[in-house]
């Protein structure tokens, strides 16, 4: 056989693998789901993790476009106990994609009422009663407003809570585990922080934070001689700081002011000038990089984890500029979270660190 019908042969064969590969490609990718569905029902994030405190990353984006950060969501295991702090959009999501059940929620803590740090609520409520046939709606806490809010998601969904009870049955679905239920607090303002929960040696507490032009509500979490503190979205604040005095770490938001400042200036050479505004705004009631350093060195914590960044960090590398900025700042680790990143504070001491997103 002569060269050139050799290879013509040989062409006819590869094409054949690949369109035998093709064919079975469908088959082999439904083998791949058995097994990482019962893997995947199989496993809850808790039972792999030490007792203590966890922090867990469900959402560390902004209302700004990114499609690897869900909106502002934090939350916490405290021994058997789990809490959210925020639930941005993406949230639900992303805690189900750890292996943290939405059912397994005690209550939600709002920091604020602007919509990117709520609007998440909904499929987490939905996924609340869903995955565990609860018969309570999701407990939300928050400012005053907070009602509101989740009434007006009630009322949103109620055709859809509707049809599910309808579909699957009171058993399965509960018409009275549907939904939001909320409990507004006050939080005085200056530095003195109220206890939101205390069980089973697992405290909450709240504390006014600045976020003009409206107080915002931070949080500090104390469990086994652990603690995790959430700043909410501030200014640089000393309620903050002092709050945060000895936390293992401080989760803080971010805003880089020189890359919002690229963000700005694209908008005005664009002619989108309303948007320019918006981005010279937001400077007013965040917390750069440098200053979330200086209230984690003044306050002496641990580590220090930025989170809800500003702008988005779209290019491989730019978050790194976060973290360069704050430790100008700030003495200890400084750590820029992704969506699905884990800190585990052991109760016997040390810090470590995971990702835990699934697929």
């Amino acid at each position: 056989m002569k060269r050139g019908a050799y290879l013509l042969l040989a062409a006819v064969l590869l094409v054949a693998v690949a369109a035998g590969a093709y064919v079975y490609r469908g088959e082999l990718a439904t083998r791949l789901l058995e097994r990482a569905a019962a893997q995947g029902m199989g496993e809850a994030l808790a039972d792999d993790l030490p007792d203590g405190l966890h922090a867990i990353f469900c959402g560390t984006g902004s209302p700004l476009p990114d499609r690897t950060r869900a909106g502002p969501c934090l939350a916490v295991i405290a021994g058997d106990q789990l809490f959210v702090f925020d639930a941005g959009e993406g949230a639900a999501e992303t805690l189900a994609l750890m292996g943290v059940s939405a059912g397994d929620i005690e209550a939600v803590f709002l920091s604020h009422l602007h919509s990117d740090h709520f609007d998440g609520l909904a499929p987490l409520a939905l996924q609340h009663w869903a995955t565990a046939s609860s018969r309570e709606p999701l407990l939300v806490i928050g400012p005053q407003g907070a009602s509101r809010i989740a009434a007006g998601l009630n009322e949103a969904y109620a055709i859809d809570t509707a049809y599910r009870t309808a579909h699957h049955g009171a058993q399965i679905m509960p018409p009275e585990g549907a939904g939001l239920i909320a409990r507004e607090l006050a939080v005085p303002a200056g530095s003195e922080a109220i206890v939101l929960h205390e069980r089973d040696g697992v405290r909450v507490l709240a504390f006014a934070v600045a976020h003009p032009p409206t107080d915002a509500i931070g949080f500090r979490v104390e469990y086994g001689g652990r603690s995790v503190v959430i700043s909410g979205d501030t200014v640089r604040s000393q309620s903050l700081a002092l709050n945060a005095r000895g936390a293992d770490l401080l989760v803080h938001e971010a805003l880089s002011p020189r890359l919002n400042a690229i963000m700005q200036n694209a908008a005005n050479e664009s002619g989108r000038e309303n948007v320019g505004v918006i981005f010279n705004d937001i400077l007013d009631y965040h917390t750069s990089p440098e200053d979330a350093g200086a209230v984690a060195q003044e306050a002496n914590v641990g580590a220090l984890a930025l989170t809800h960044l500003l702008p988005q960090t779209p290019i491989p590398g730019l978050a790194s500029t976060f973290a360069r900025d704050a430790r100008t700042t700030f003495e200890g680790p400084v750590w820029v979270m992704r969506d699905g990143d884990v800190i585990s504070l052991p109760r016997t001491g040390g810090v470590e660190r995971s990702h835990r997103l699934r697929f």
